[in-house]
């Protein structure tokens, strides 16, 4: 293995520069938007509904990623190591919710990679996995809703079930964990949703958690609980020379993954810490489509062991609520 190096100076230098990225976005996000009304009841944030829809409605949320990463970590700095040149995904993900009743939604989360690839230093032959991912199905409750002061939260508890059970194989090889599709293994995702509105500024705070689950797969194989927390600070923005319906959203994102086991082993290069910032930017079409955009940009990264960065990536989202 080669010699790995902290570099301290240059990663001290980063966080300076990615915290006053947060402070400012933070500070400059509600001094540049001037809005009356909101552009949807049941707010999407990221790429999910935070509340439960109305009775009888369904809605459609479609979107898609791409992510990067091009060098390895070891714990909170960059690493000299060298093992894989390149990686990179691309991935398909359909949301598909419906309003049982006024206080109850079921949802339907289904993914589809278009390709996991490791492109190696000493190889030219890339590894990459595509297919089928999981299925999630959730139950999603209001738990408190208040109209006066517009503060709502949302419960959400289902299983997250594997479209295959096997590894995927490539020329008779099996191909590394980390490309596979899907991991195989049975899981339960559980999740809340704060979101309190100020209808005077149009302006939307939201708090969301998600809490990832995780059996060991028929190899043996166990990924690691992840948690996420996200907070939204999210506009209608009303500008004379901005024409059409458009919402501004700033995401600040964590994602803390525990160590992967391996036949009840702890994975010694496994789980990380991370926080992101995502900007997004929300447009709707004749009152019926919402079109957005959002980039994720990686400002803190700490993994345990060495392993490669989280990386730059960005996602389309497409959406549409339908009566019926």
């Amino acid at each position: 293995m080669a010699v790995r190096s902290r570099k301290p100076k240059r990663f001290i230098l980063s966080c300076m520069i990615n915290y006053k990225v947060i402070l400012l976005a933070i500070t400059l996000f509600p001094a540049l938007l001037r809005a009356q009304c909101f552009s949807s009841v049941n707010p999407v944030g990221g790429t999910n509904n935070l509340l439960v829809l109305e009775k009888n409605s369904l809605r459609v949320i479609s979107f898609y990623k791409y992510g990067r990463s091009n060098r390895y970590y070891e714990g909170p700095g960059p690493s000299d190591y060298t093992y894989i040149k390149d990686a990179d995904y691309n991935y398909l993900s359909a949301i598909i919710g419906y309003g049982l009743t006024t206080k109850m939604t079921l949802e339907m989360e289904a993914g589809y990679f278009l390709n996991k690839t490791y492109n190696y230093v000493n190889s030219p032959d890339p590894h990459t996995g595509k297919g089928l991912s999981n299925i999630v199905l959730l139950a999603k409750h209001s738990i408190y809703s208040d109209q006066i002061n517009r503060f709502y939260i949302t419960g959400a508890a289902g299983p997250k079930i594997p479209f295959t059970r096997n590894y995927q194989l490539v020329n008779n090889i099996q191909l590394p964990v980390e490309v596979q599709p899907t991991i195989g293994a049975y899981g339960a995702v559980l999740s809340t949703s704060f979101v309190k509105e100020n209808s005077e500024t149009g302006t939307r705070y939201f708090l969301t958690n998600r809490l990832e689950l995780n059996a060991s797969n028929k190899y043996d194989y166990k990924l690691g609980t992840s948690f996420y927390n996200s907070l939204y600070i999210s506009r209608h923005l009303m500008f004379s020379w901005l024409k059409g319906d458009w919402t501004a959203i700033v995401q600040l994102r964590n994602e803390f993954r525990a160590p992967d086991r391996l036949a009840g082993e702890r994975k010694s290069s496994s789980g990380s810490t991370l926080f992101f910032v995502a900007p997004q930017i929300n447009y709707v079409v004749k009152d019926e489509w919402y079109i957005s955009g959002m980039f994720d940009l990686p400002v803190y990264q700490n993994f345990k062991g060495t392993q490669l960065e989280a990386g730059t990536g960005f996602t389309v989202i497409v959406s549409k609520t339908f009566m019926l």
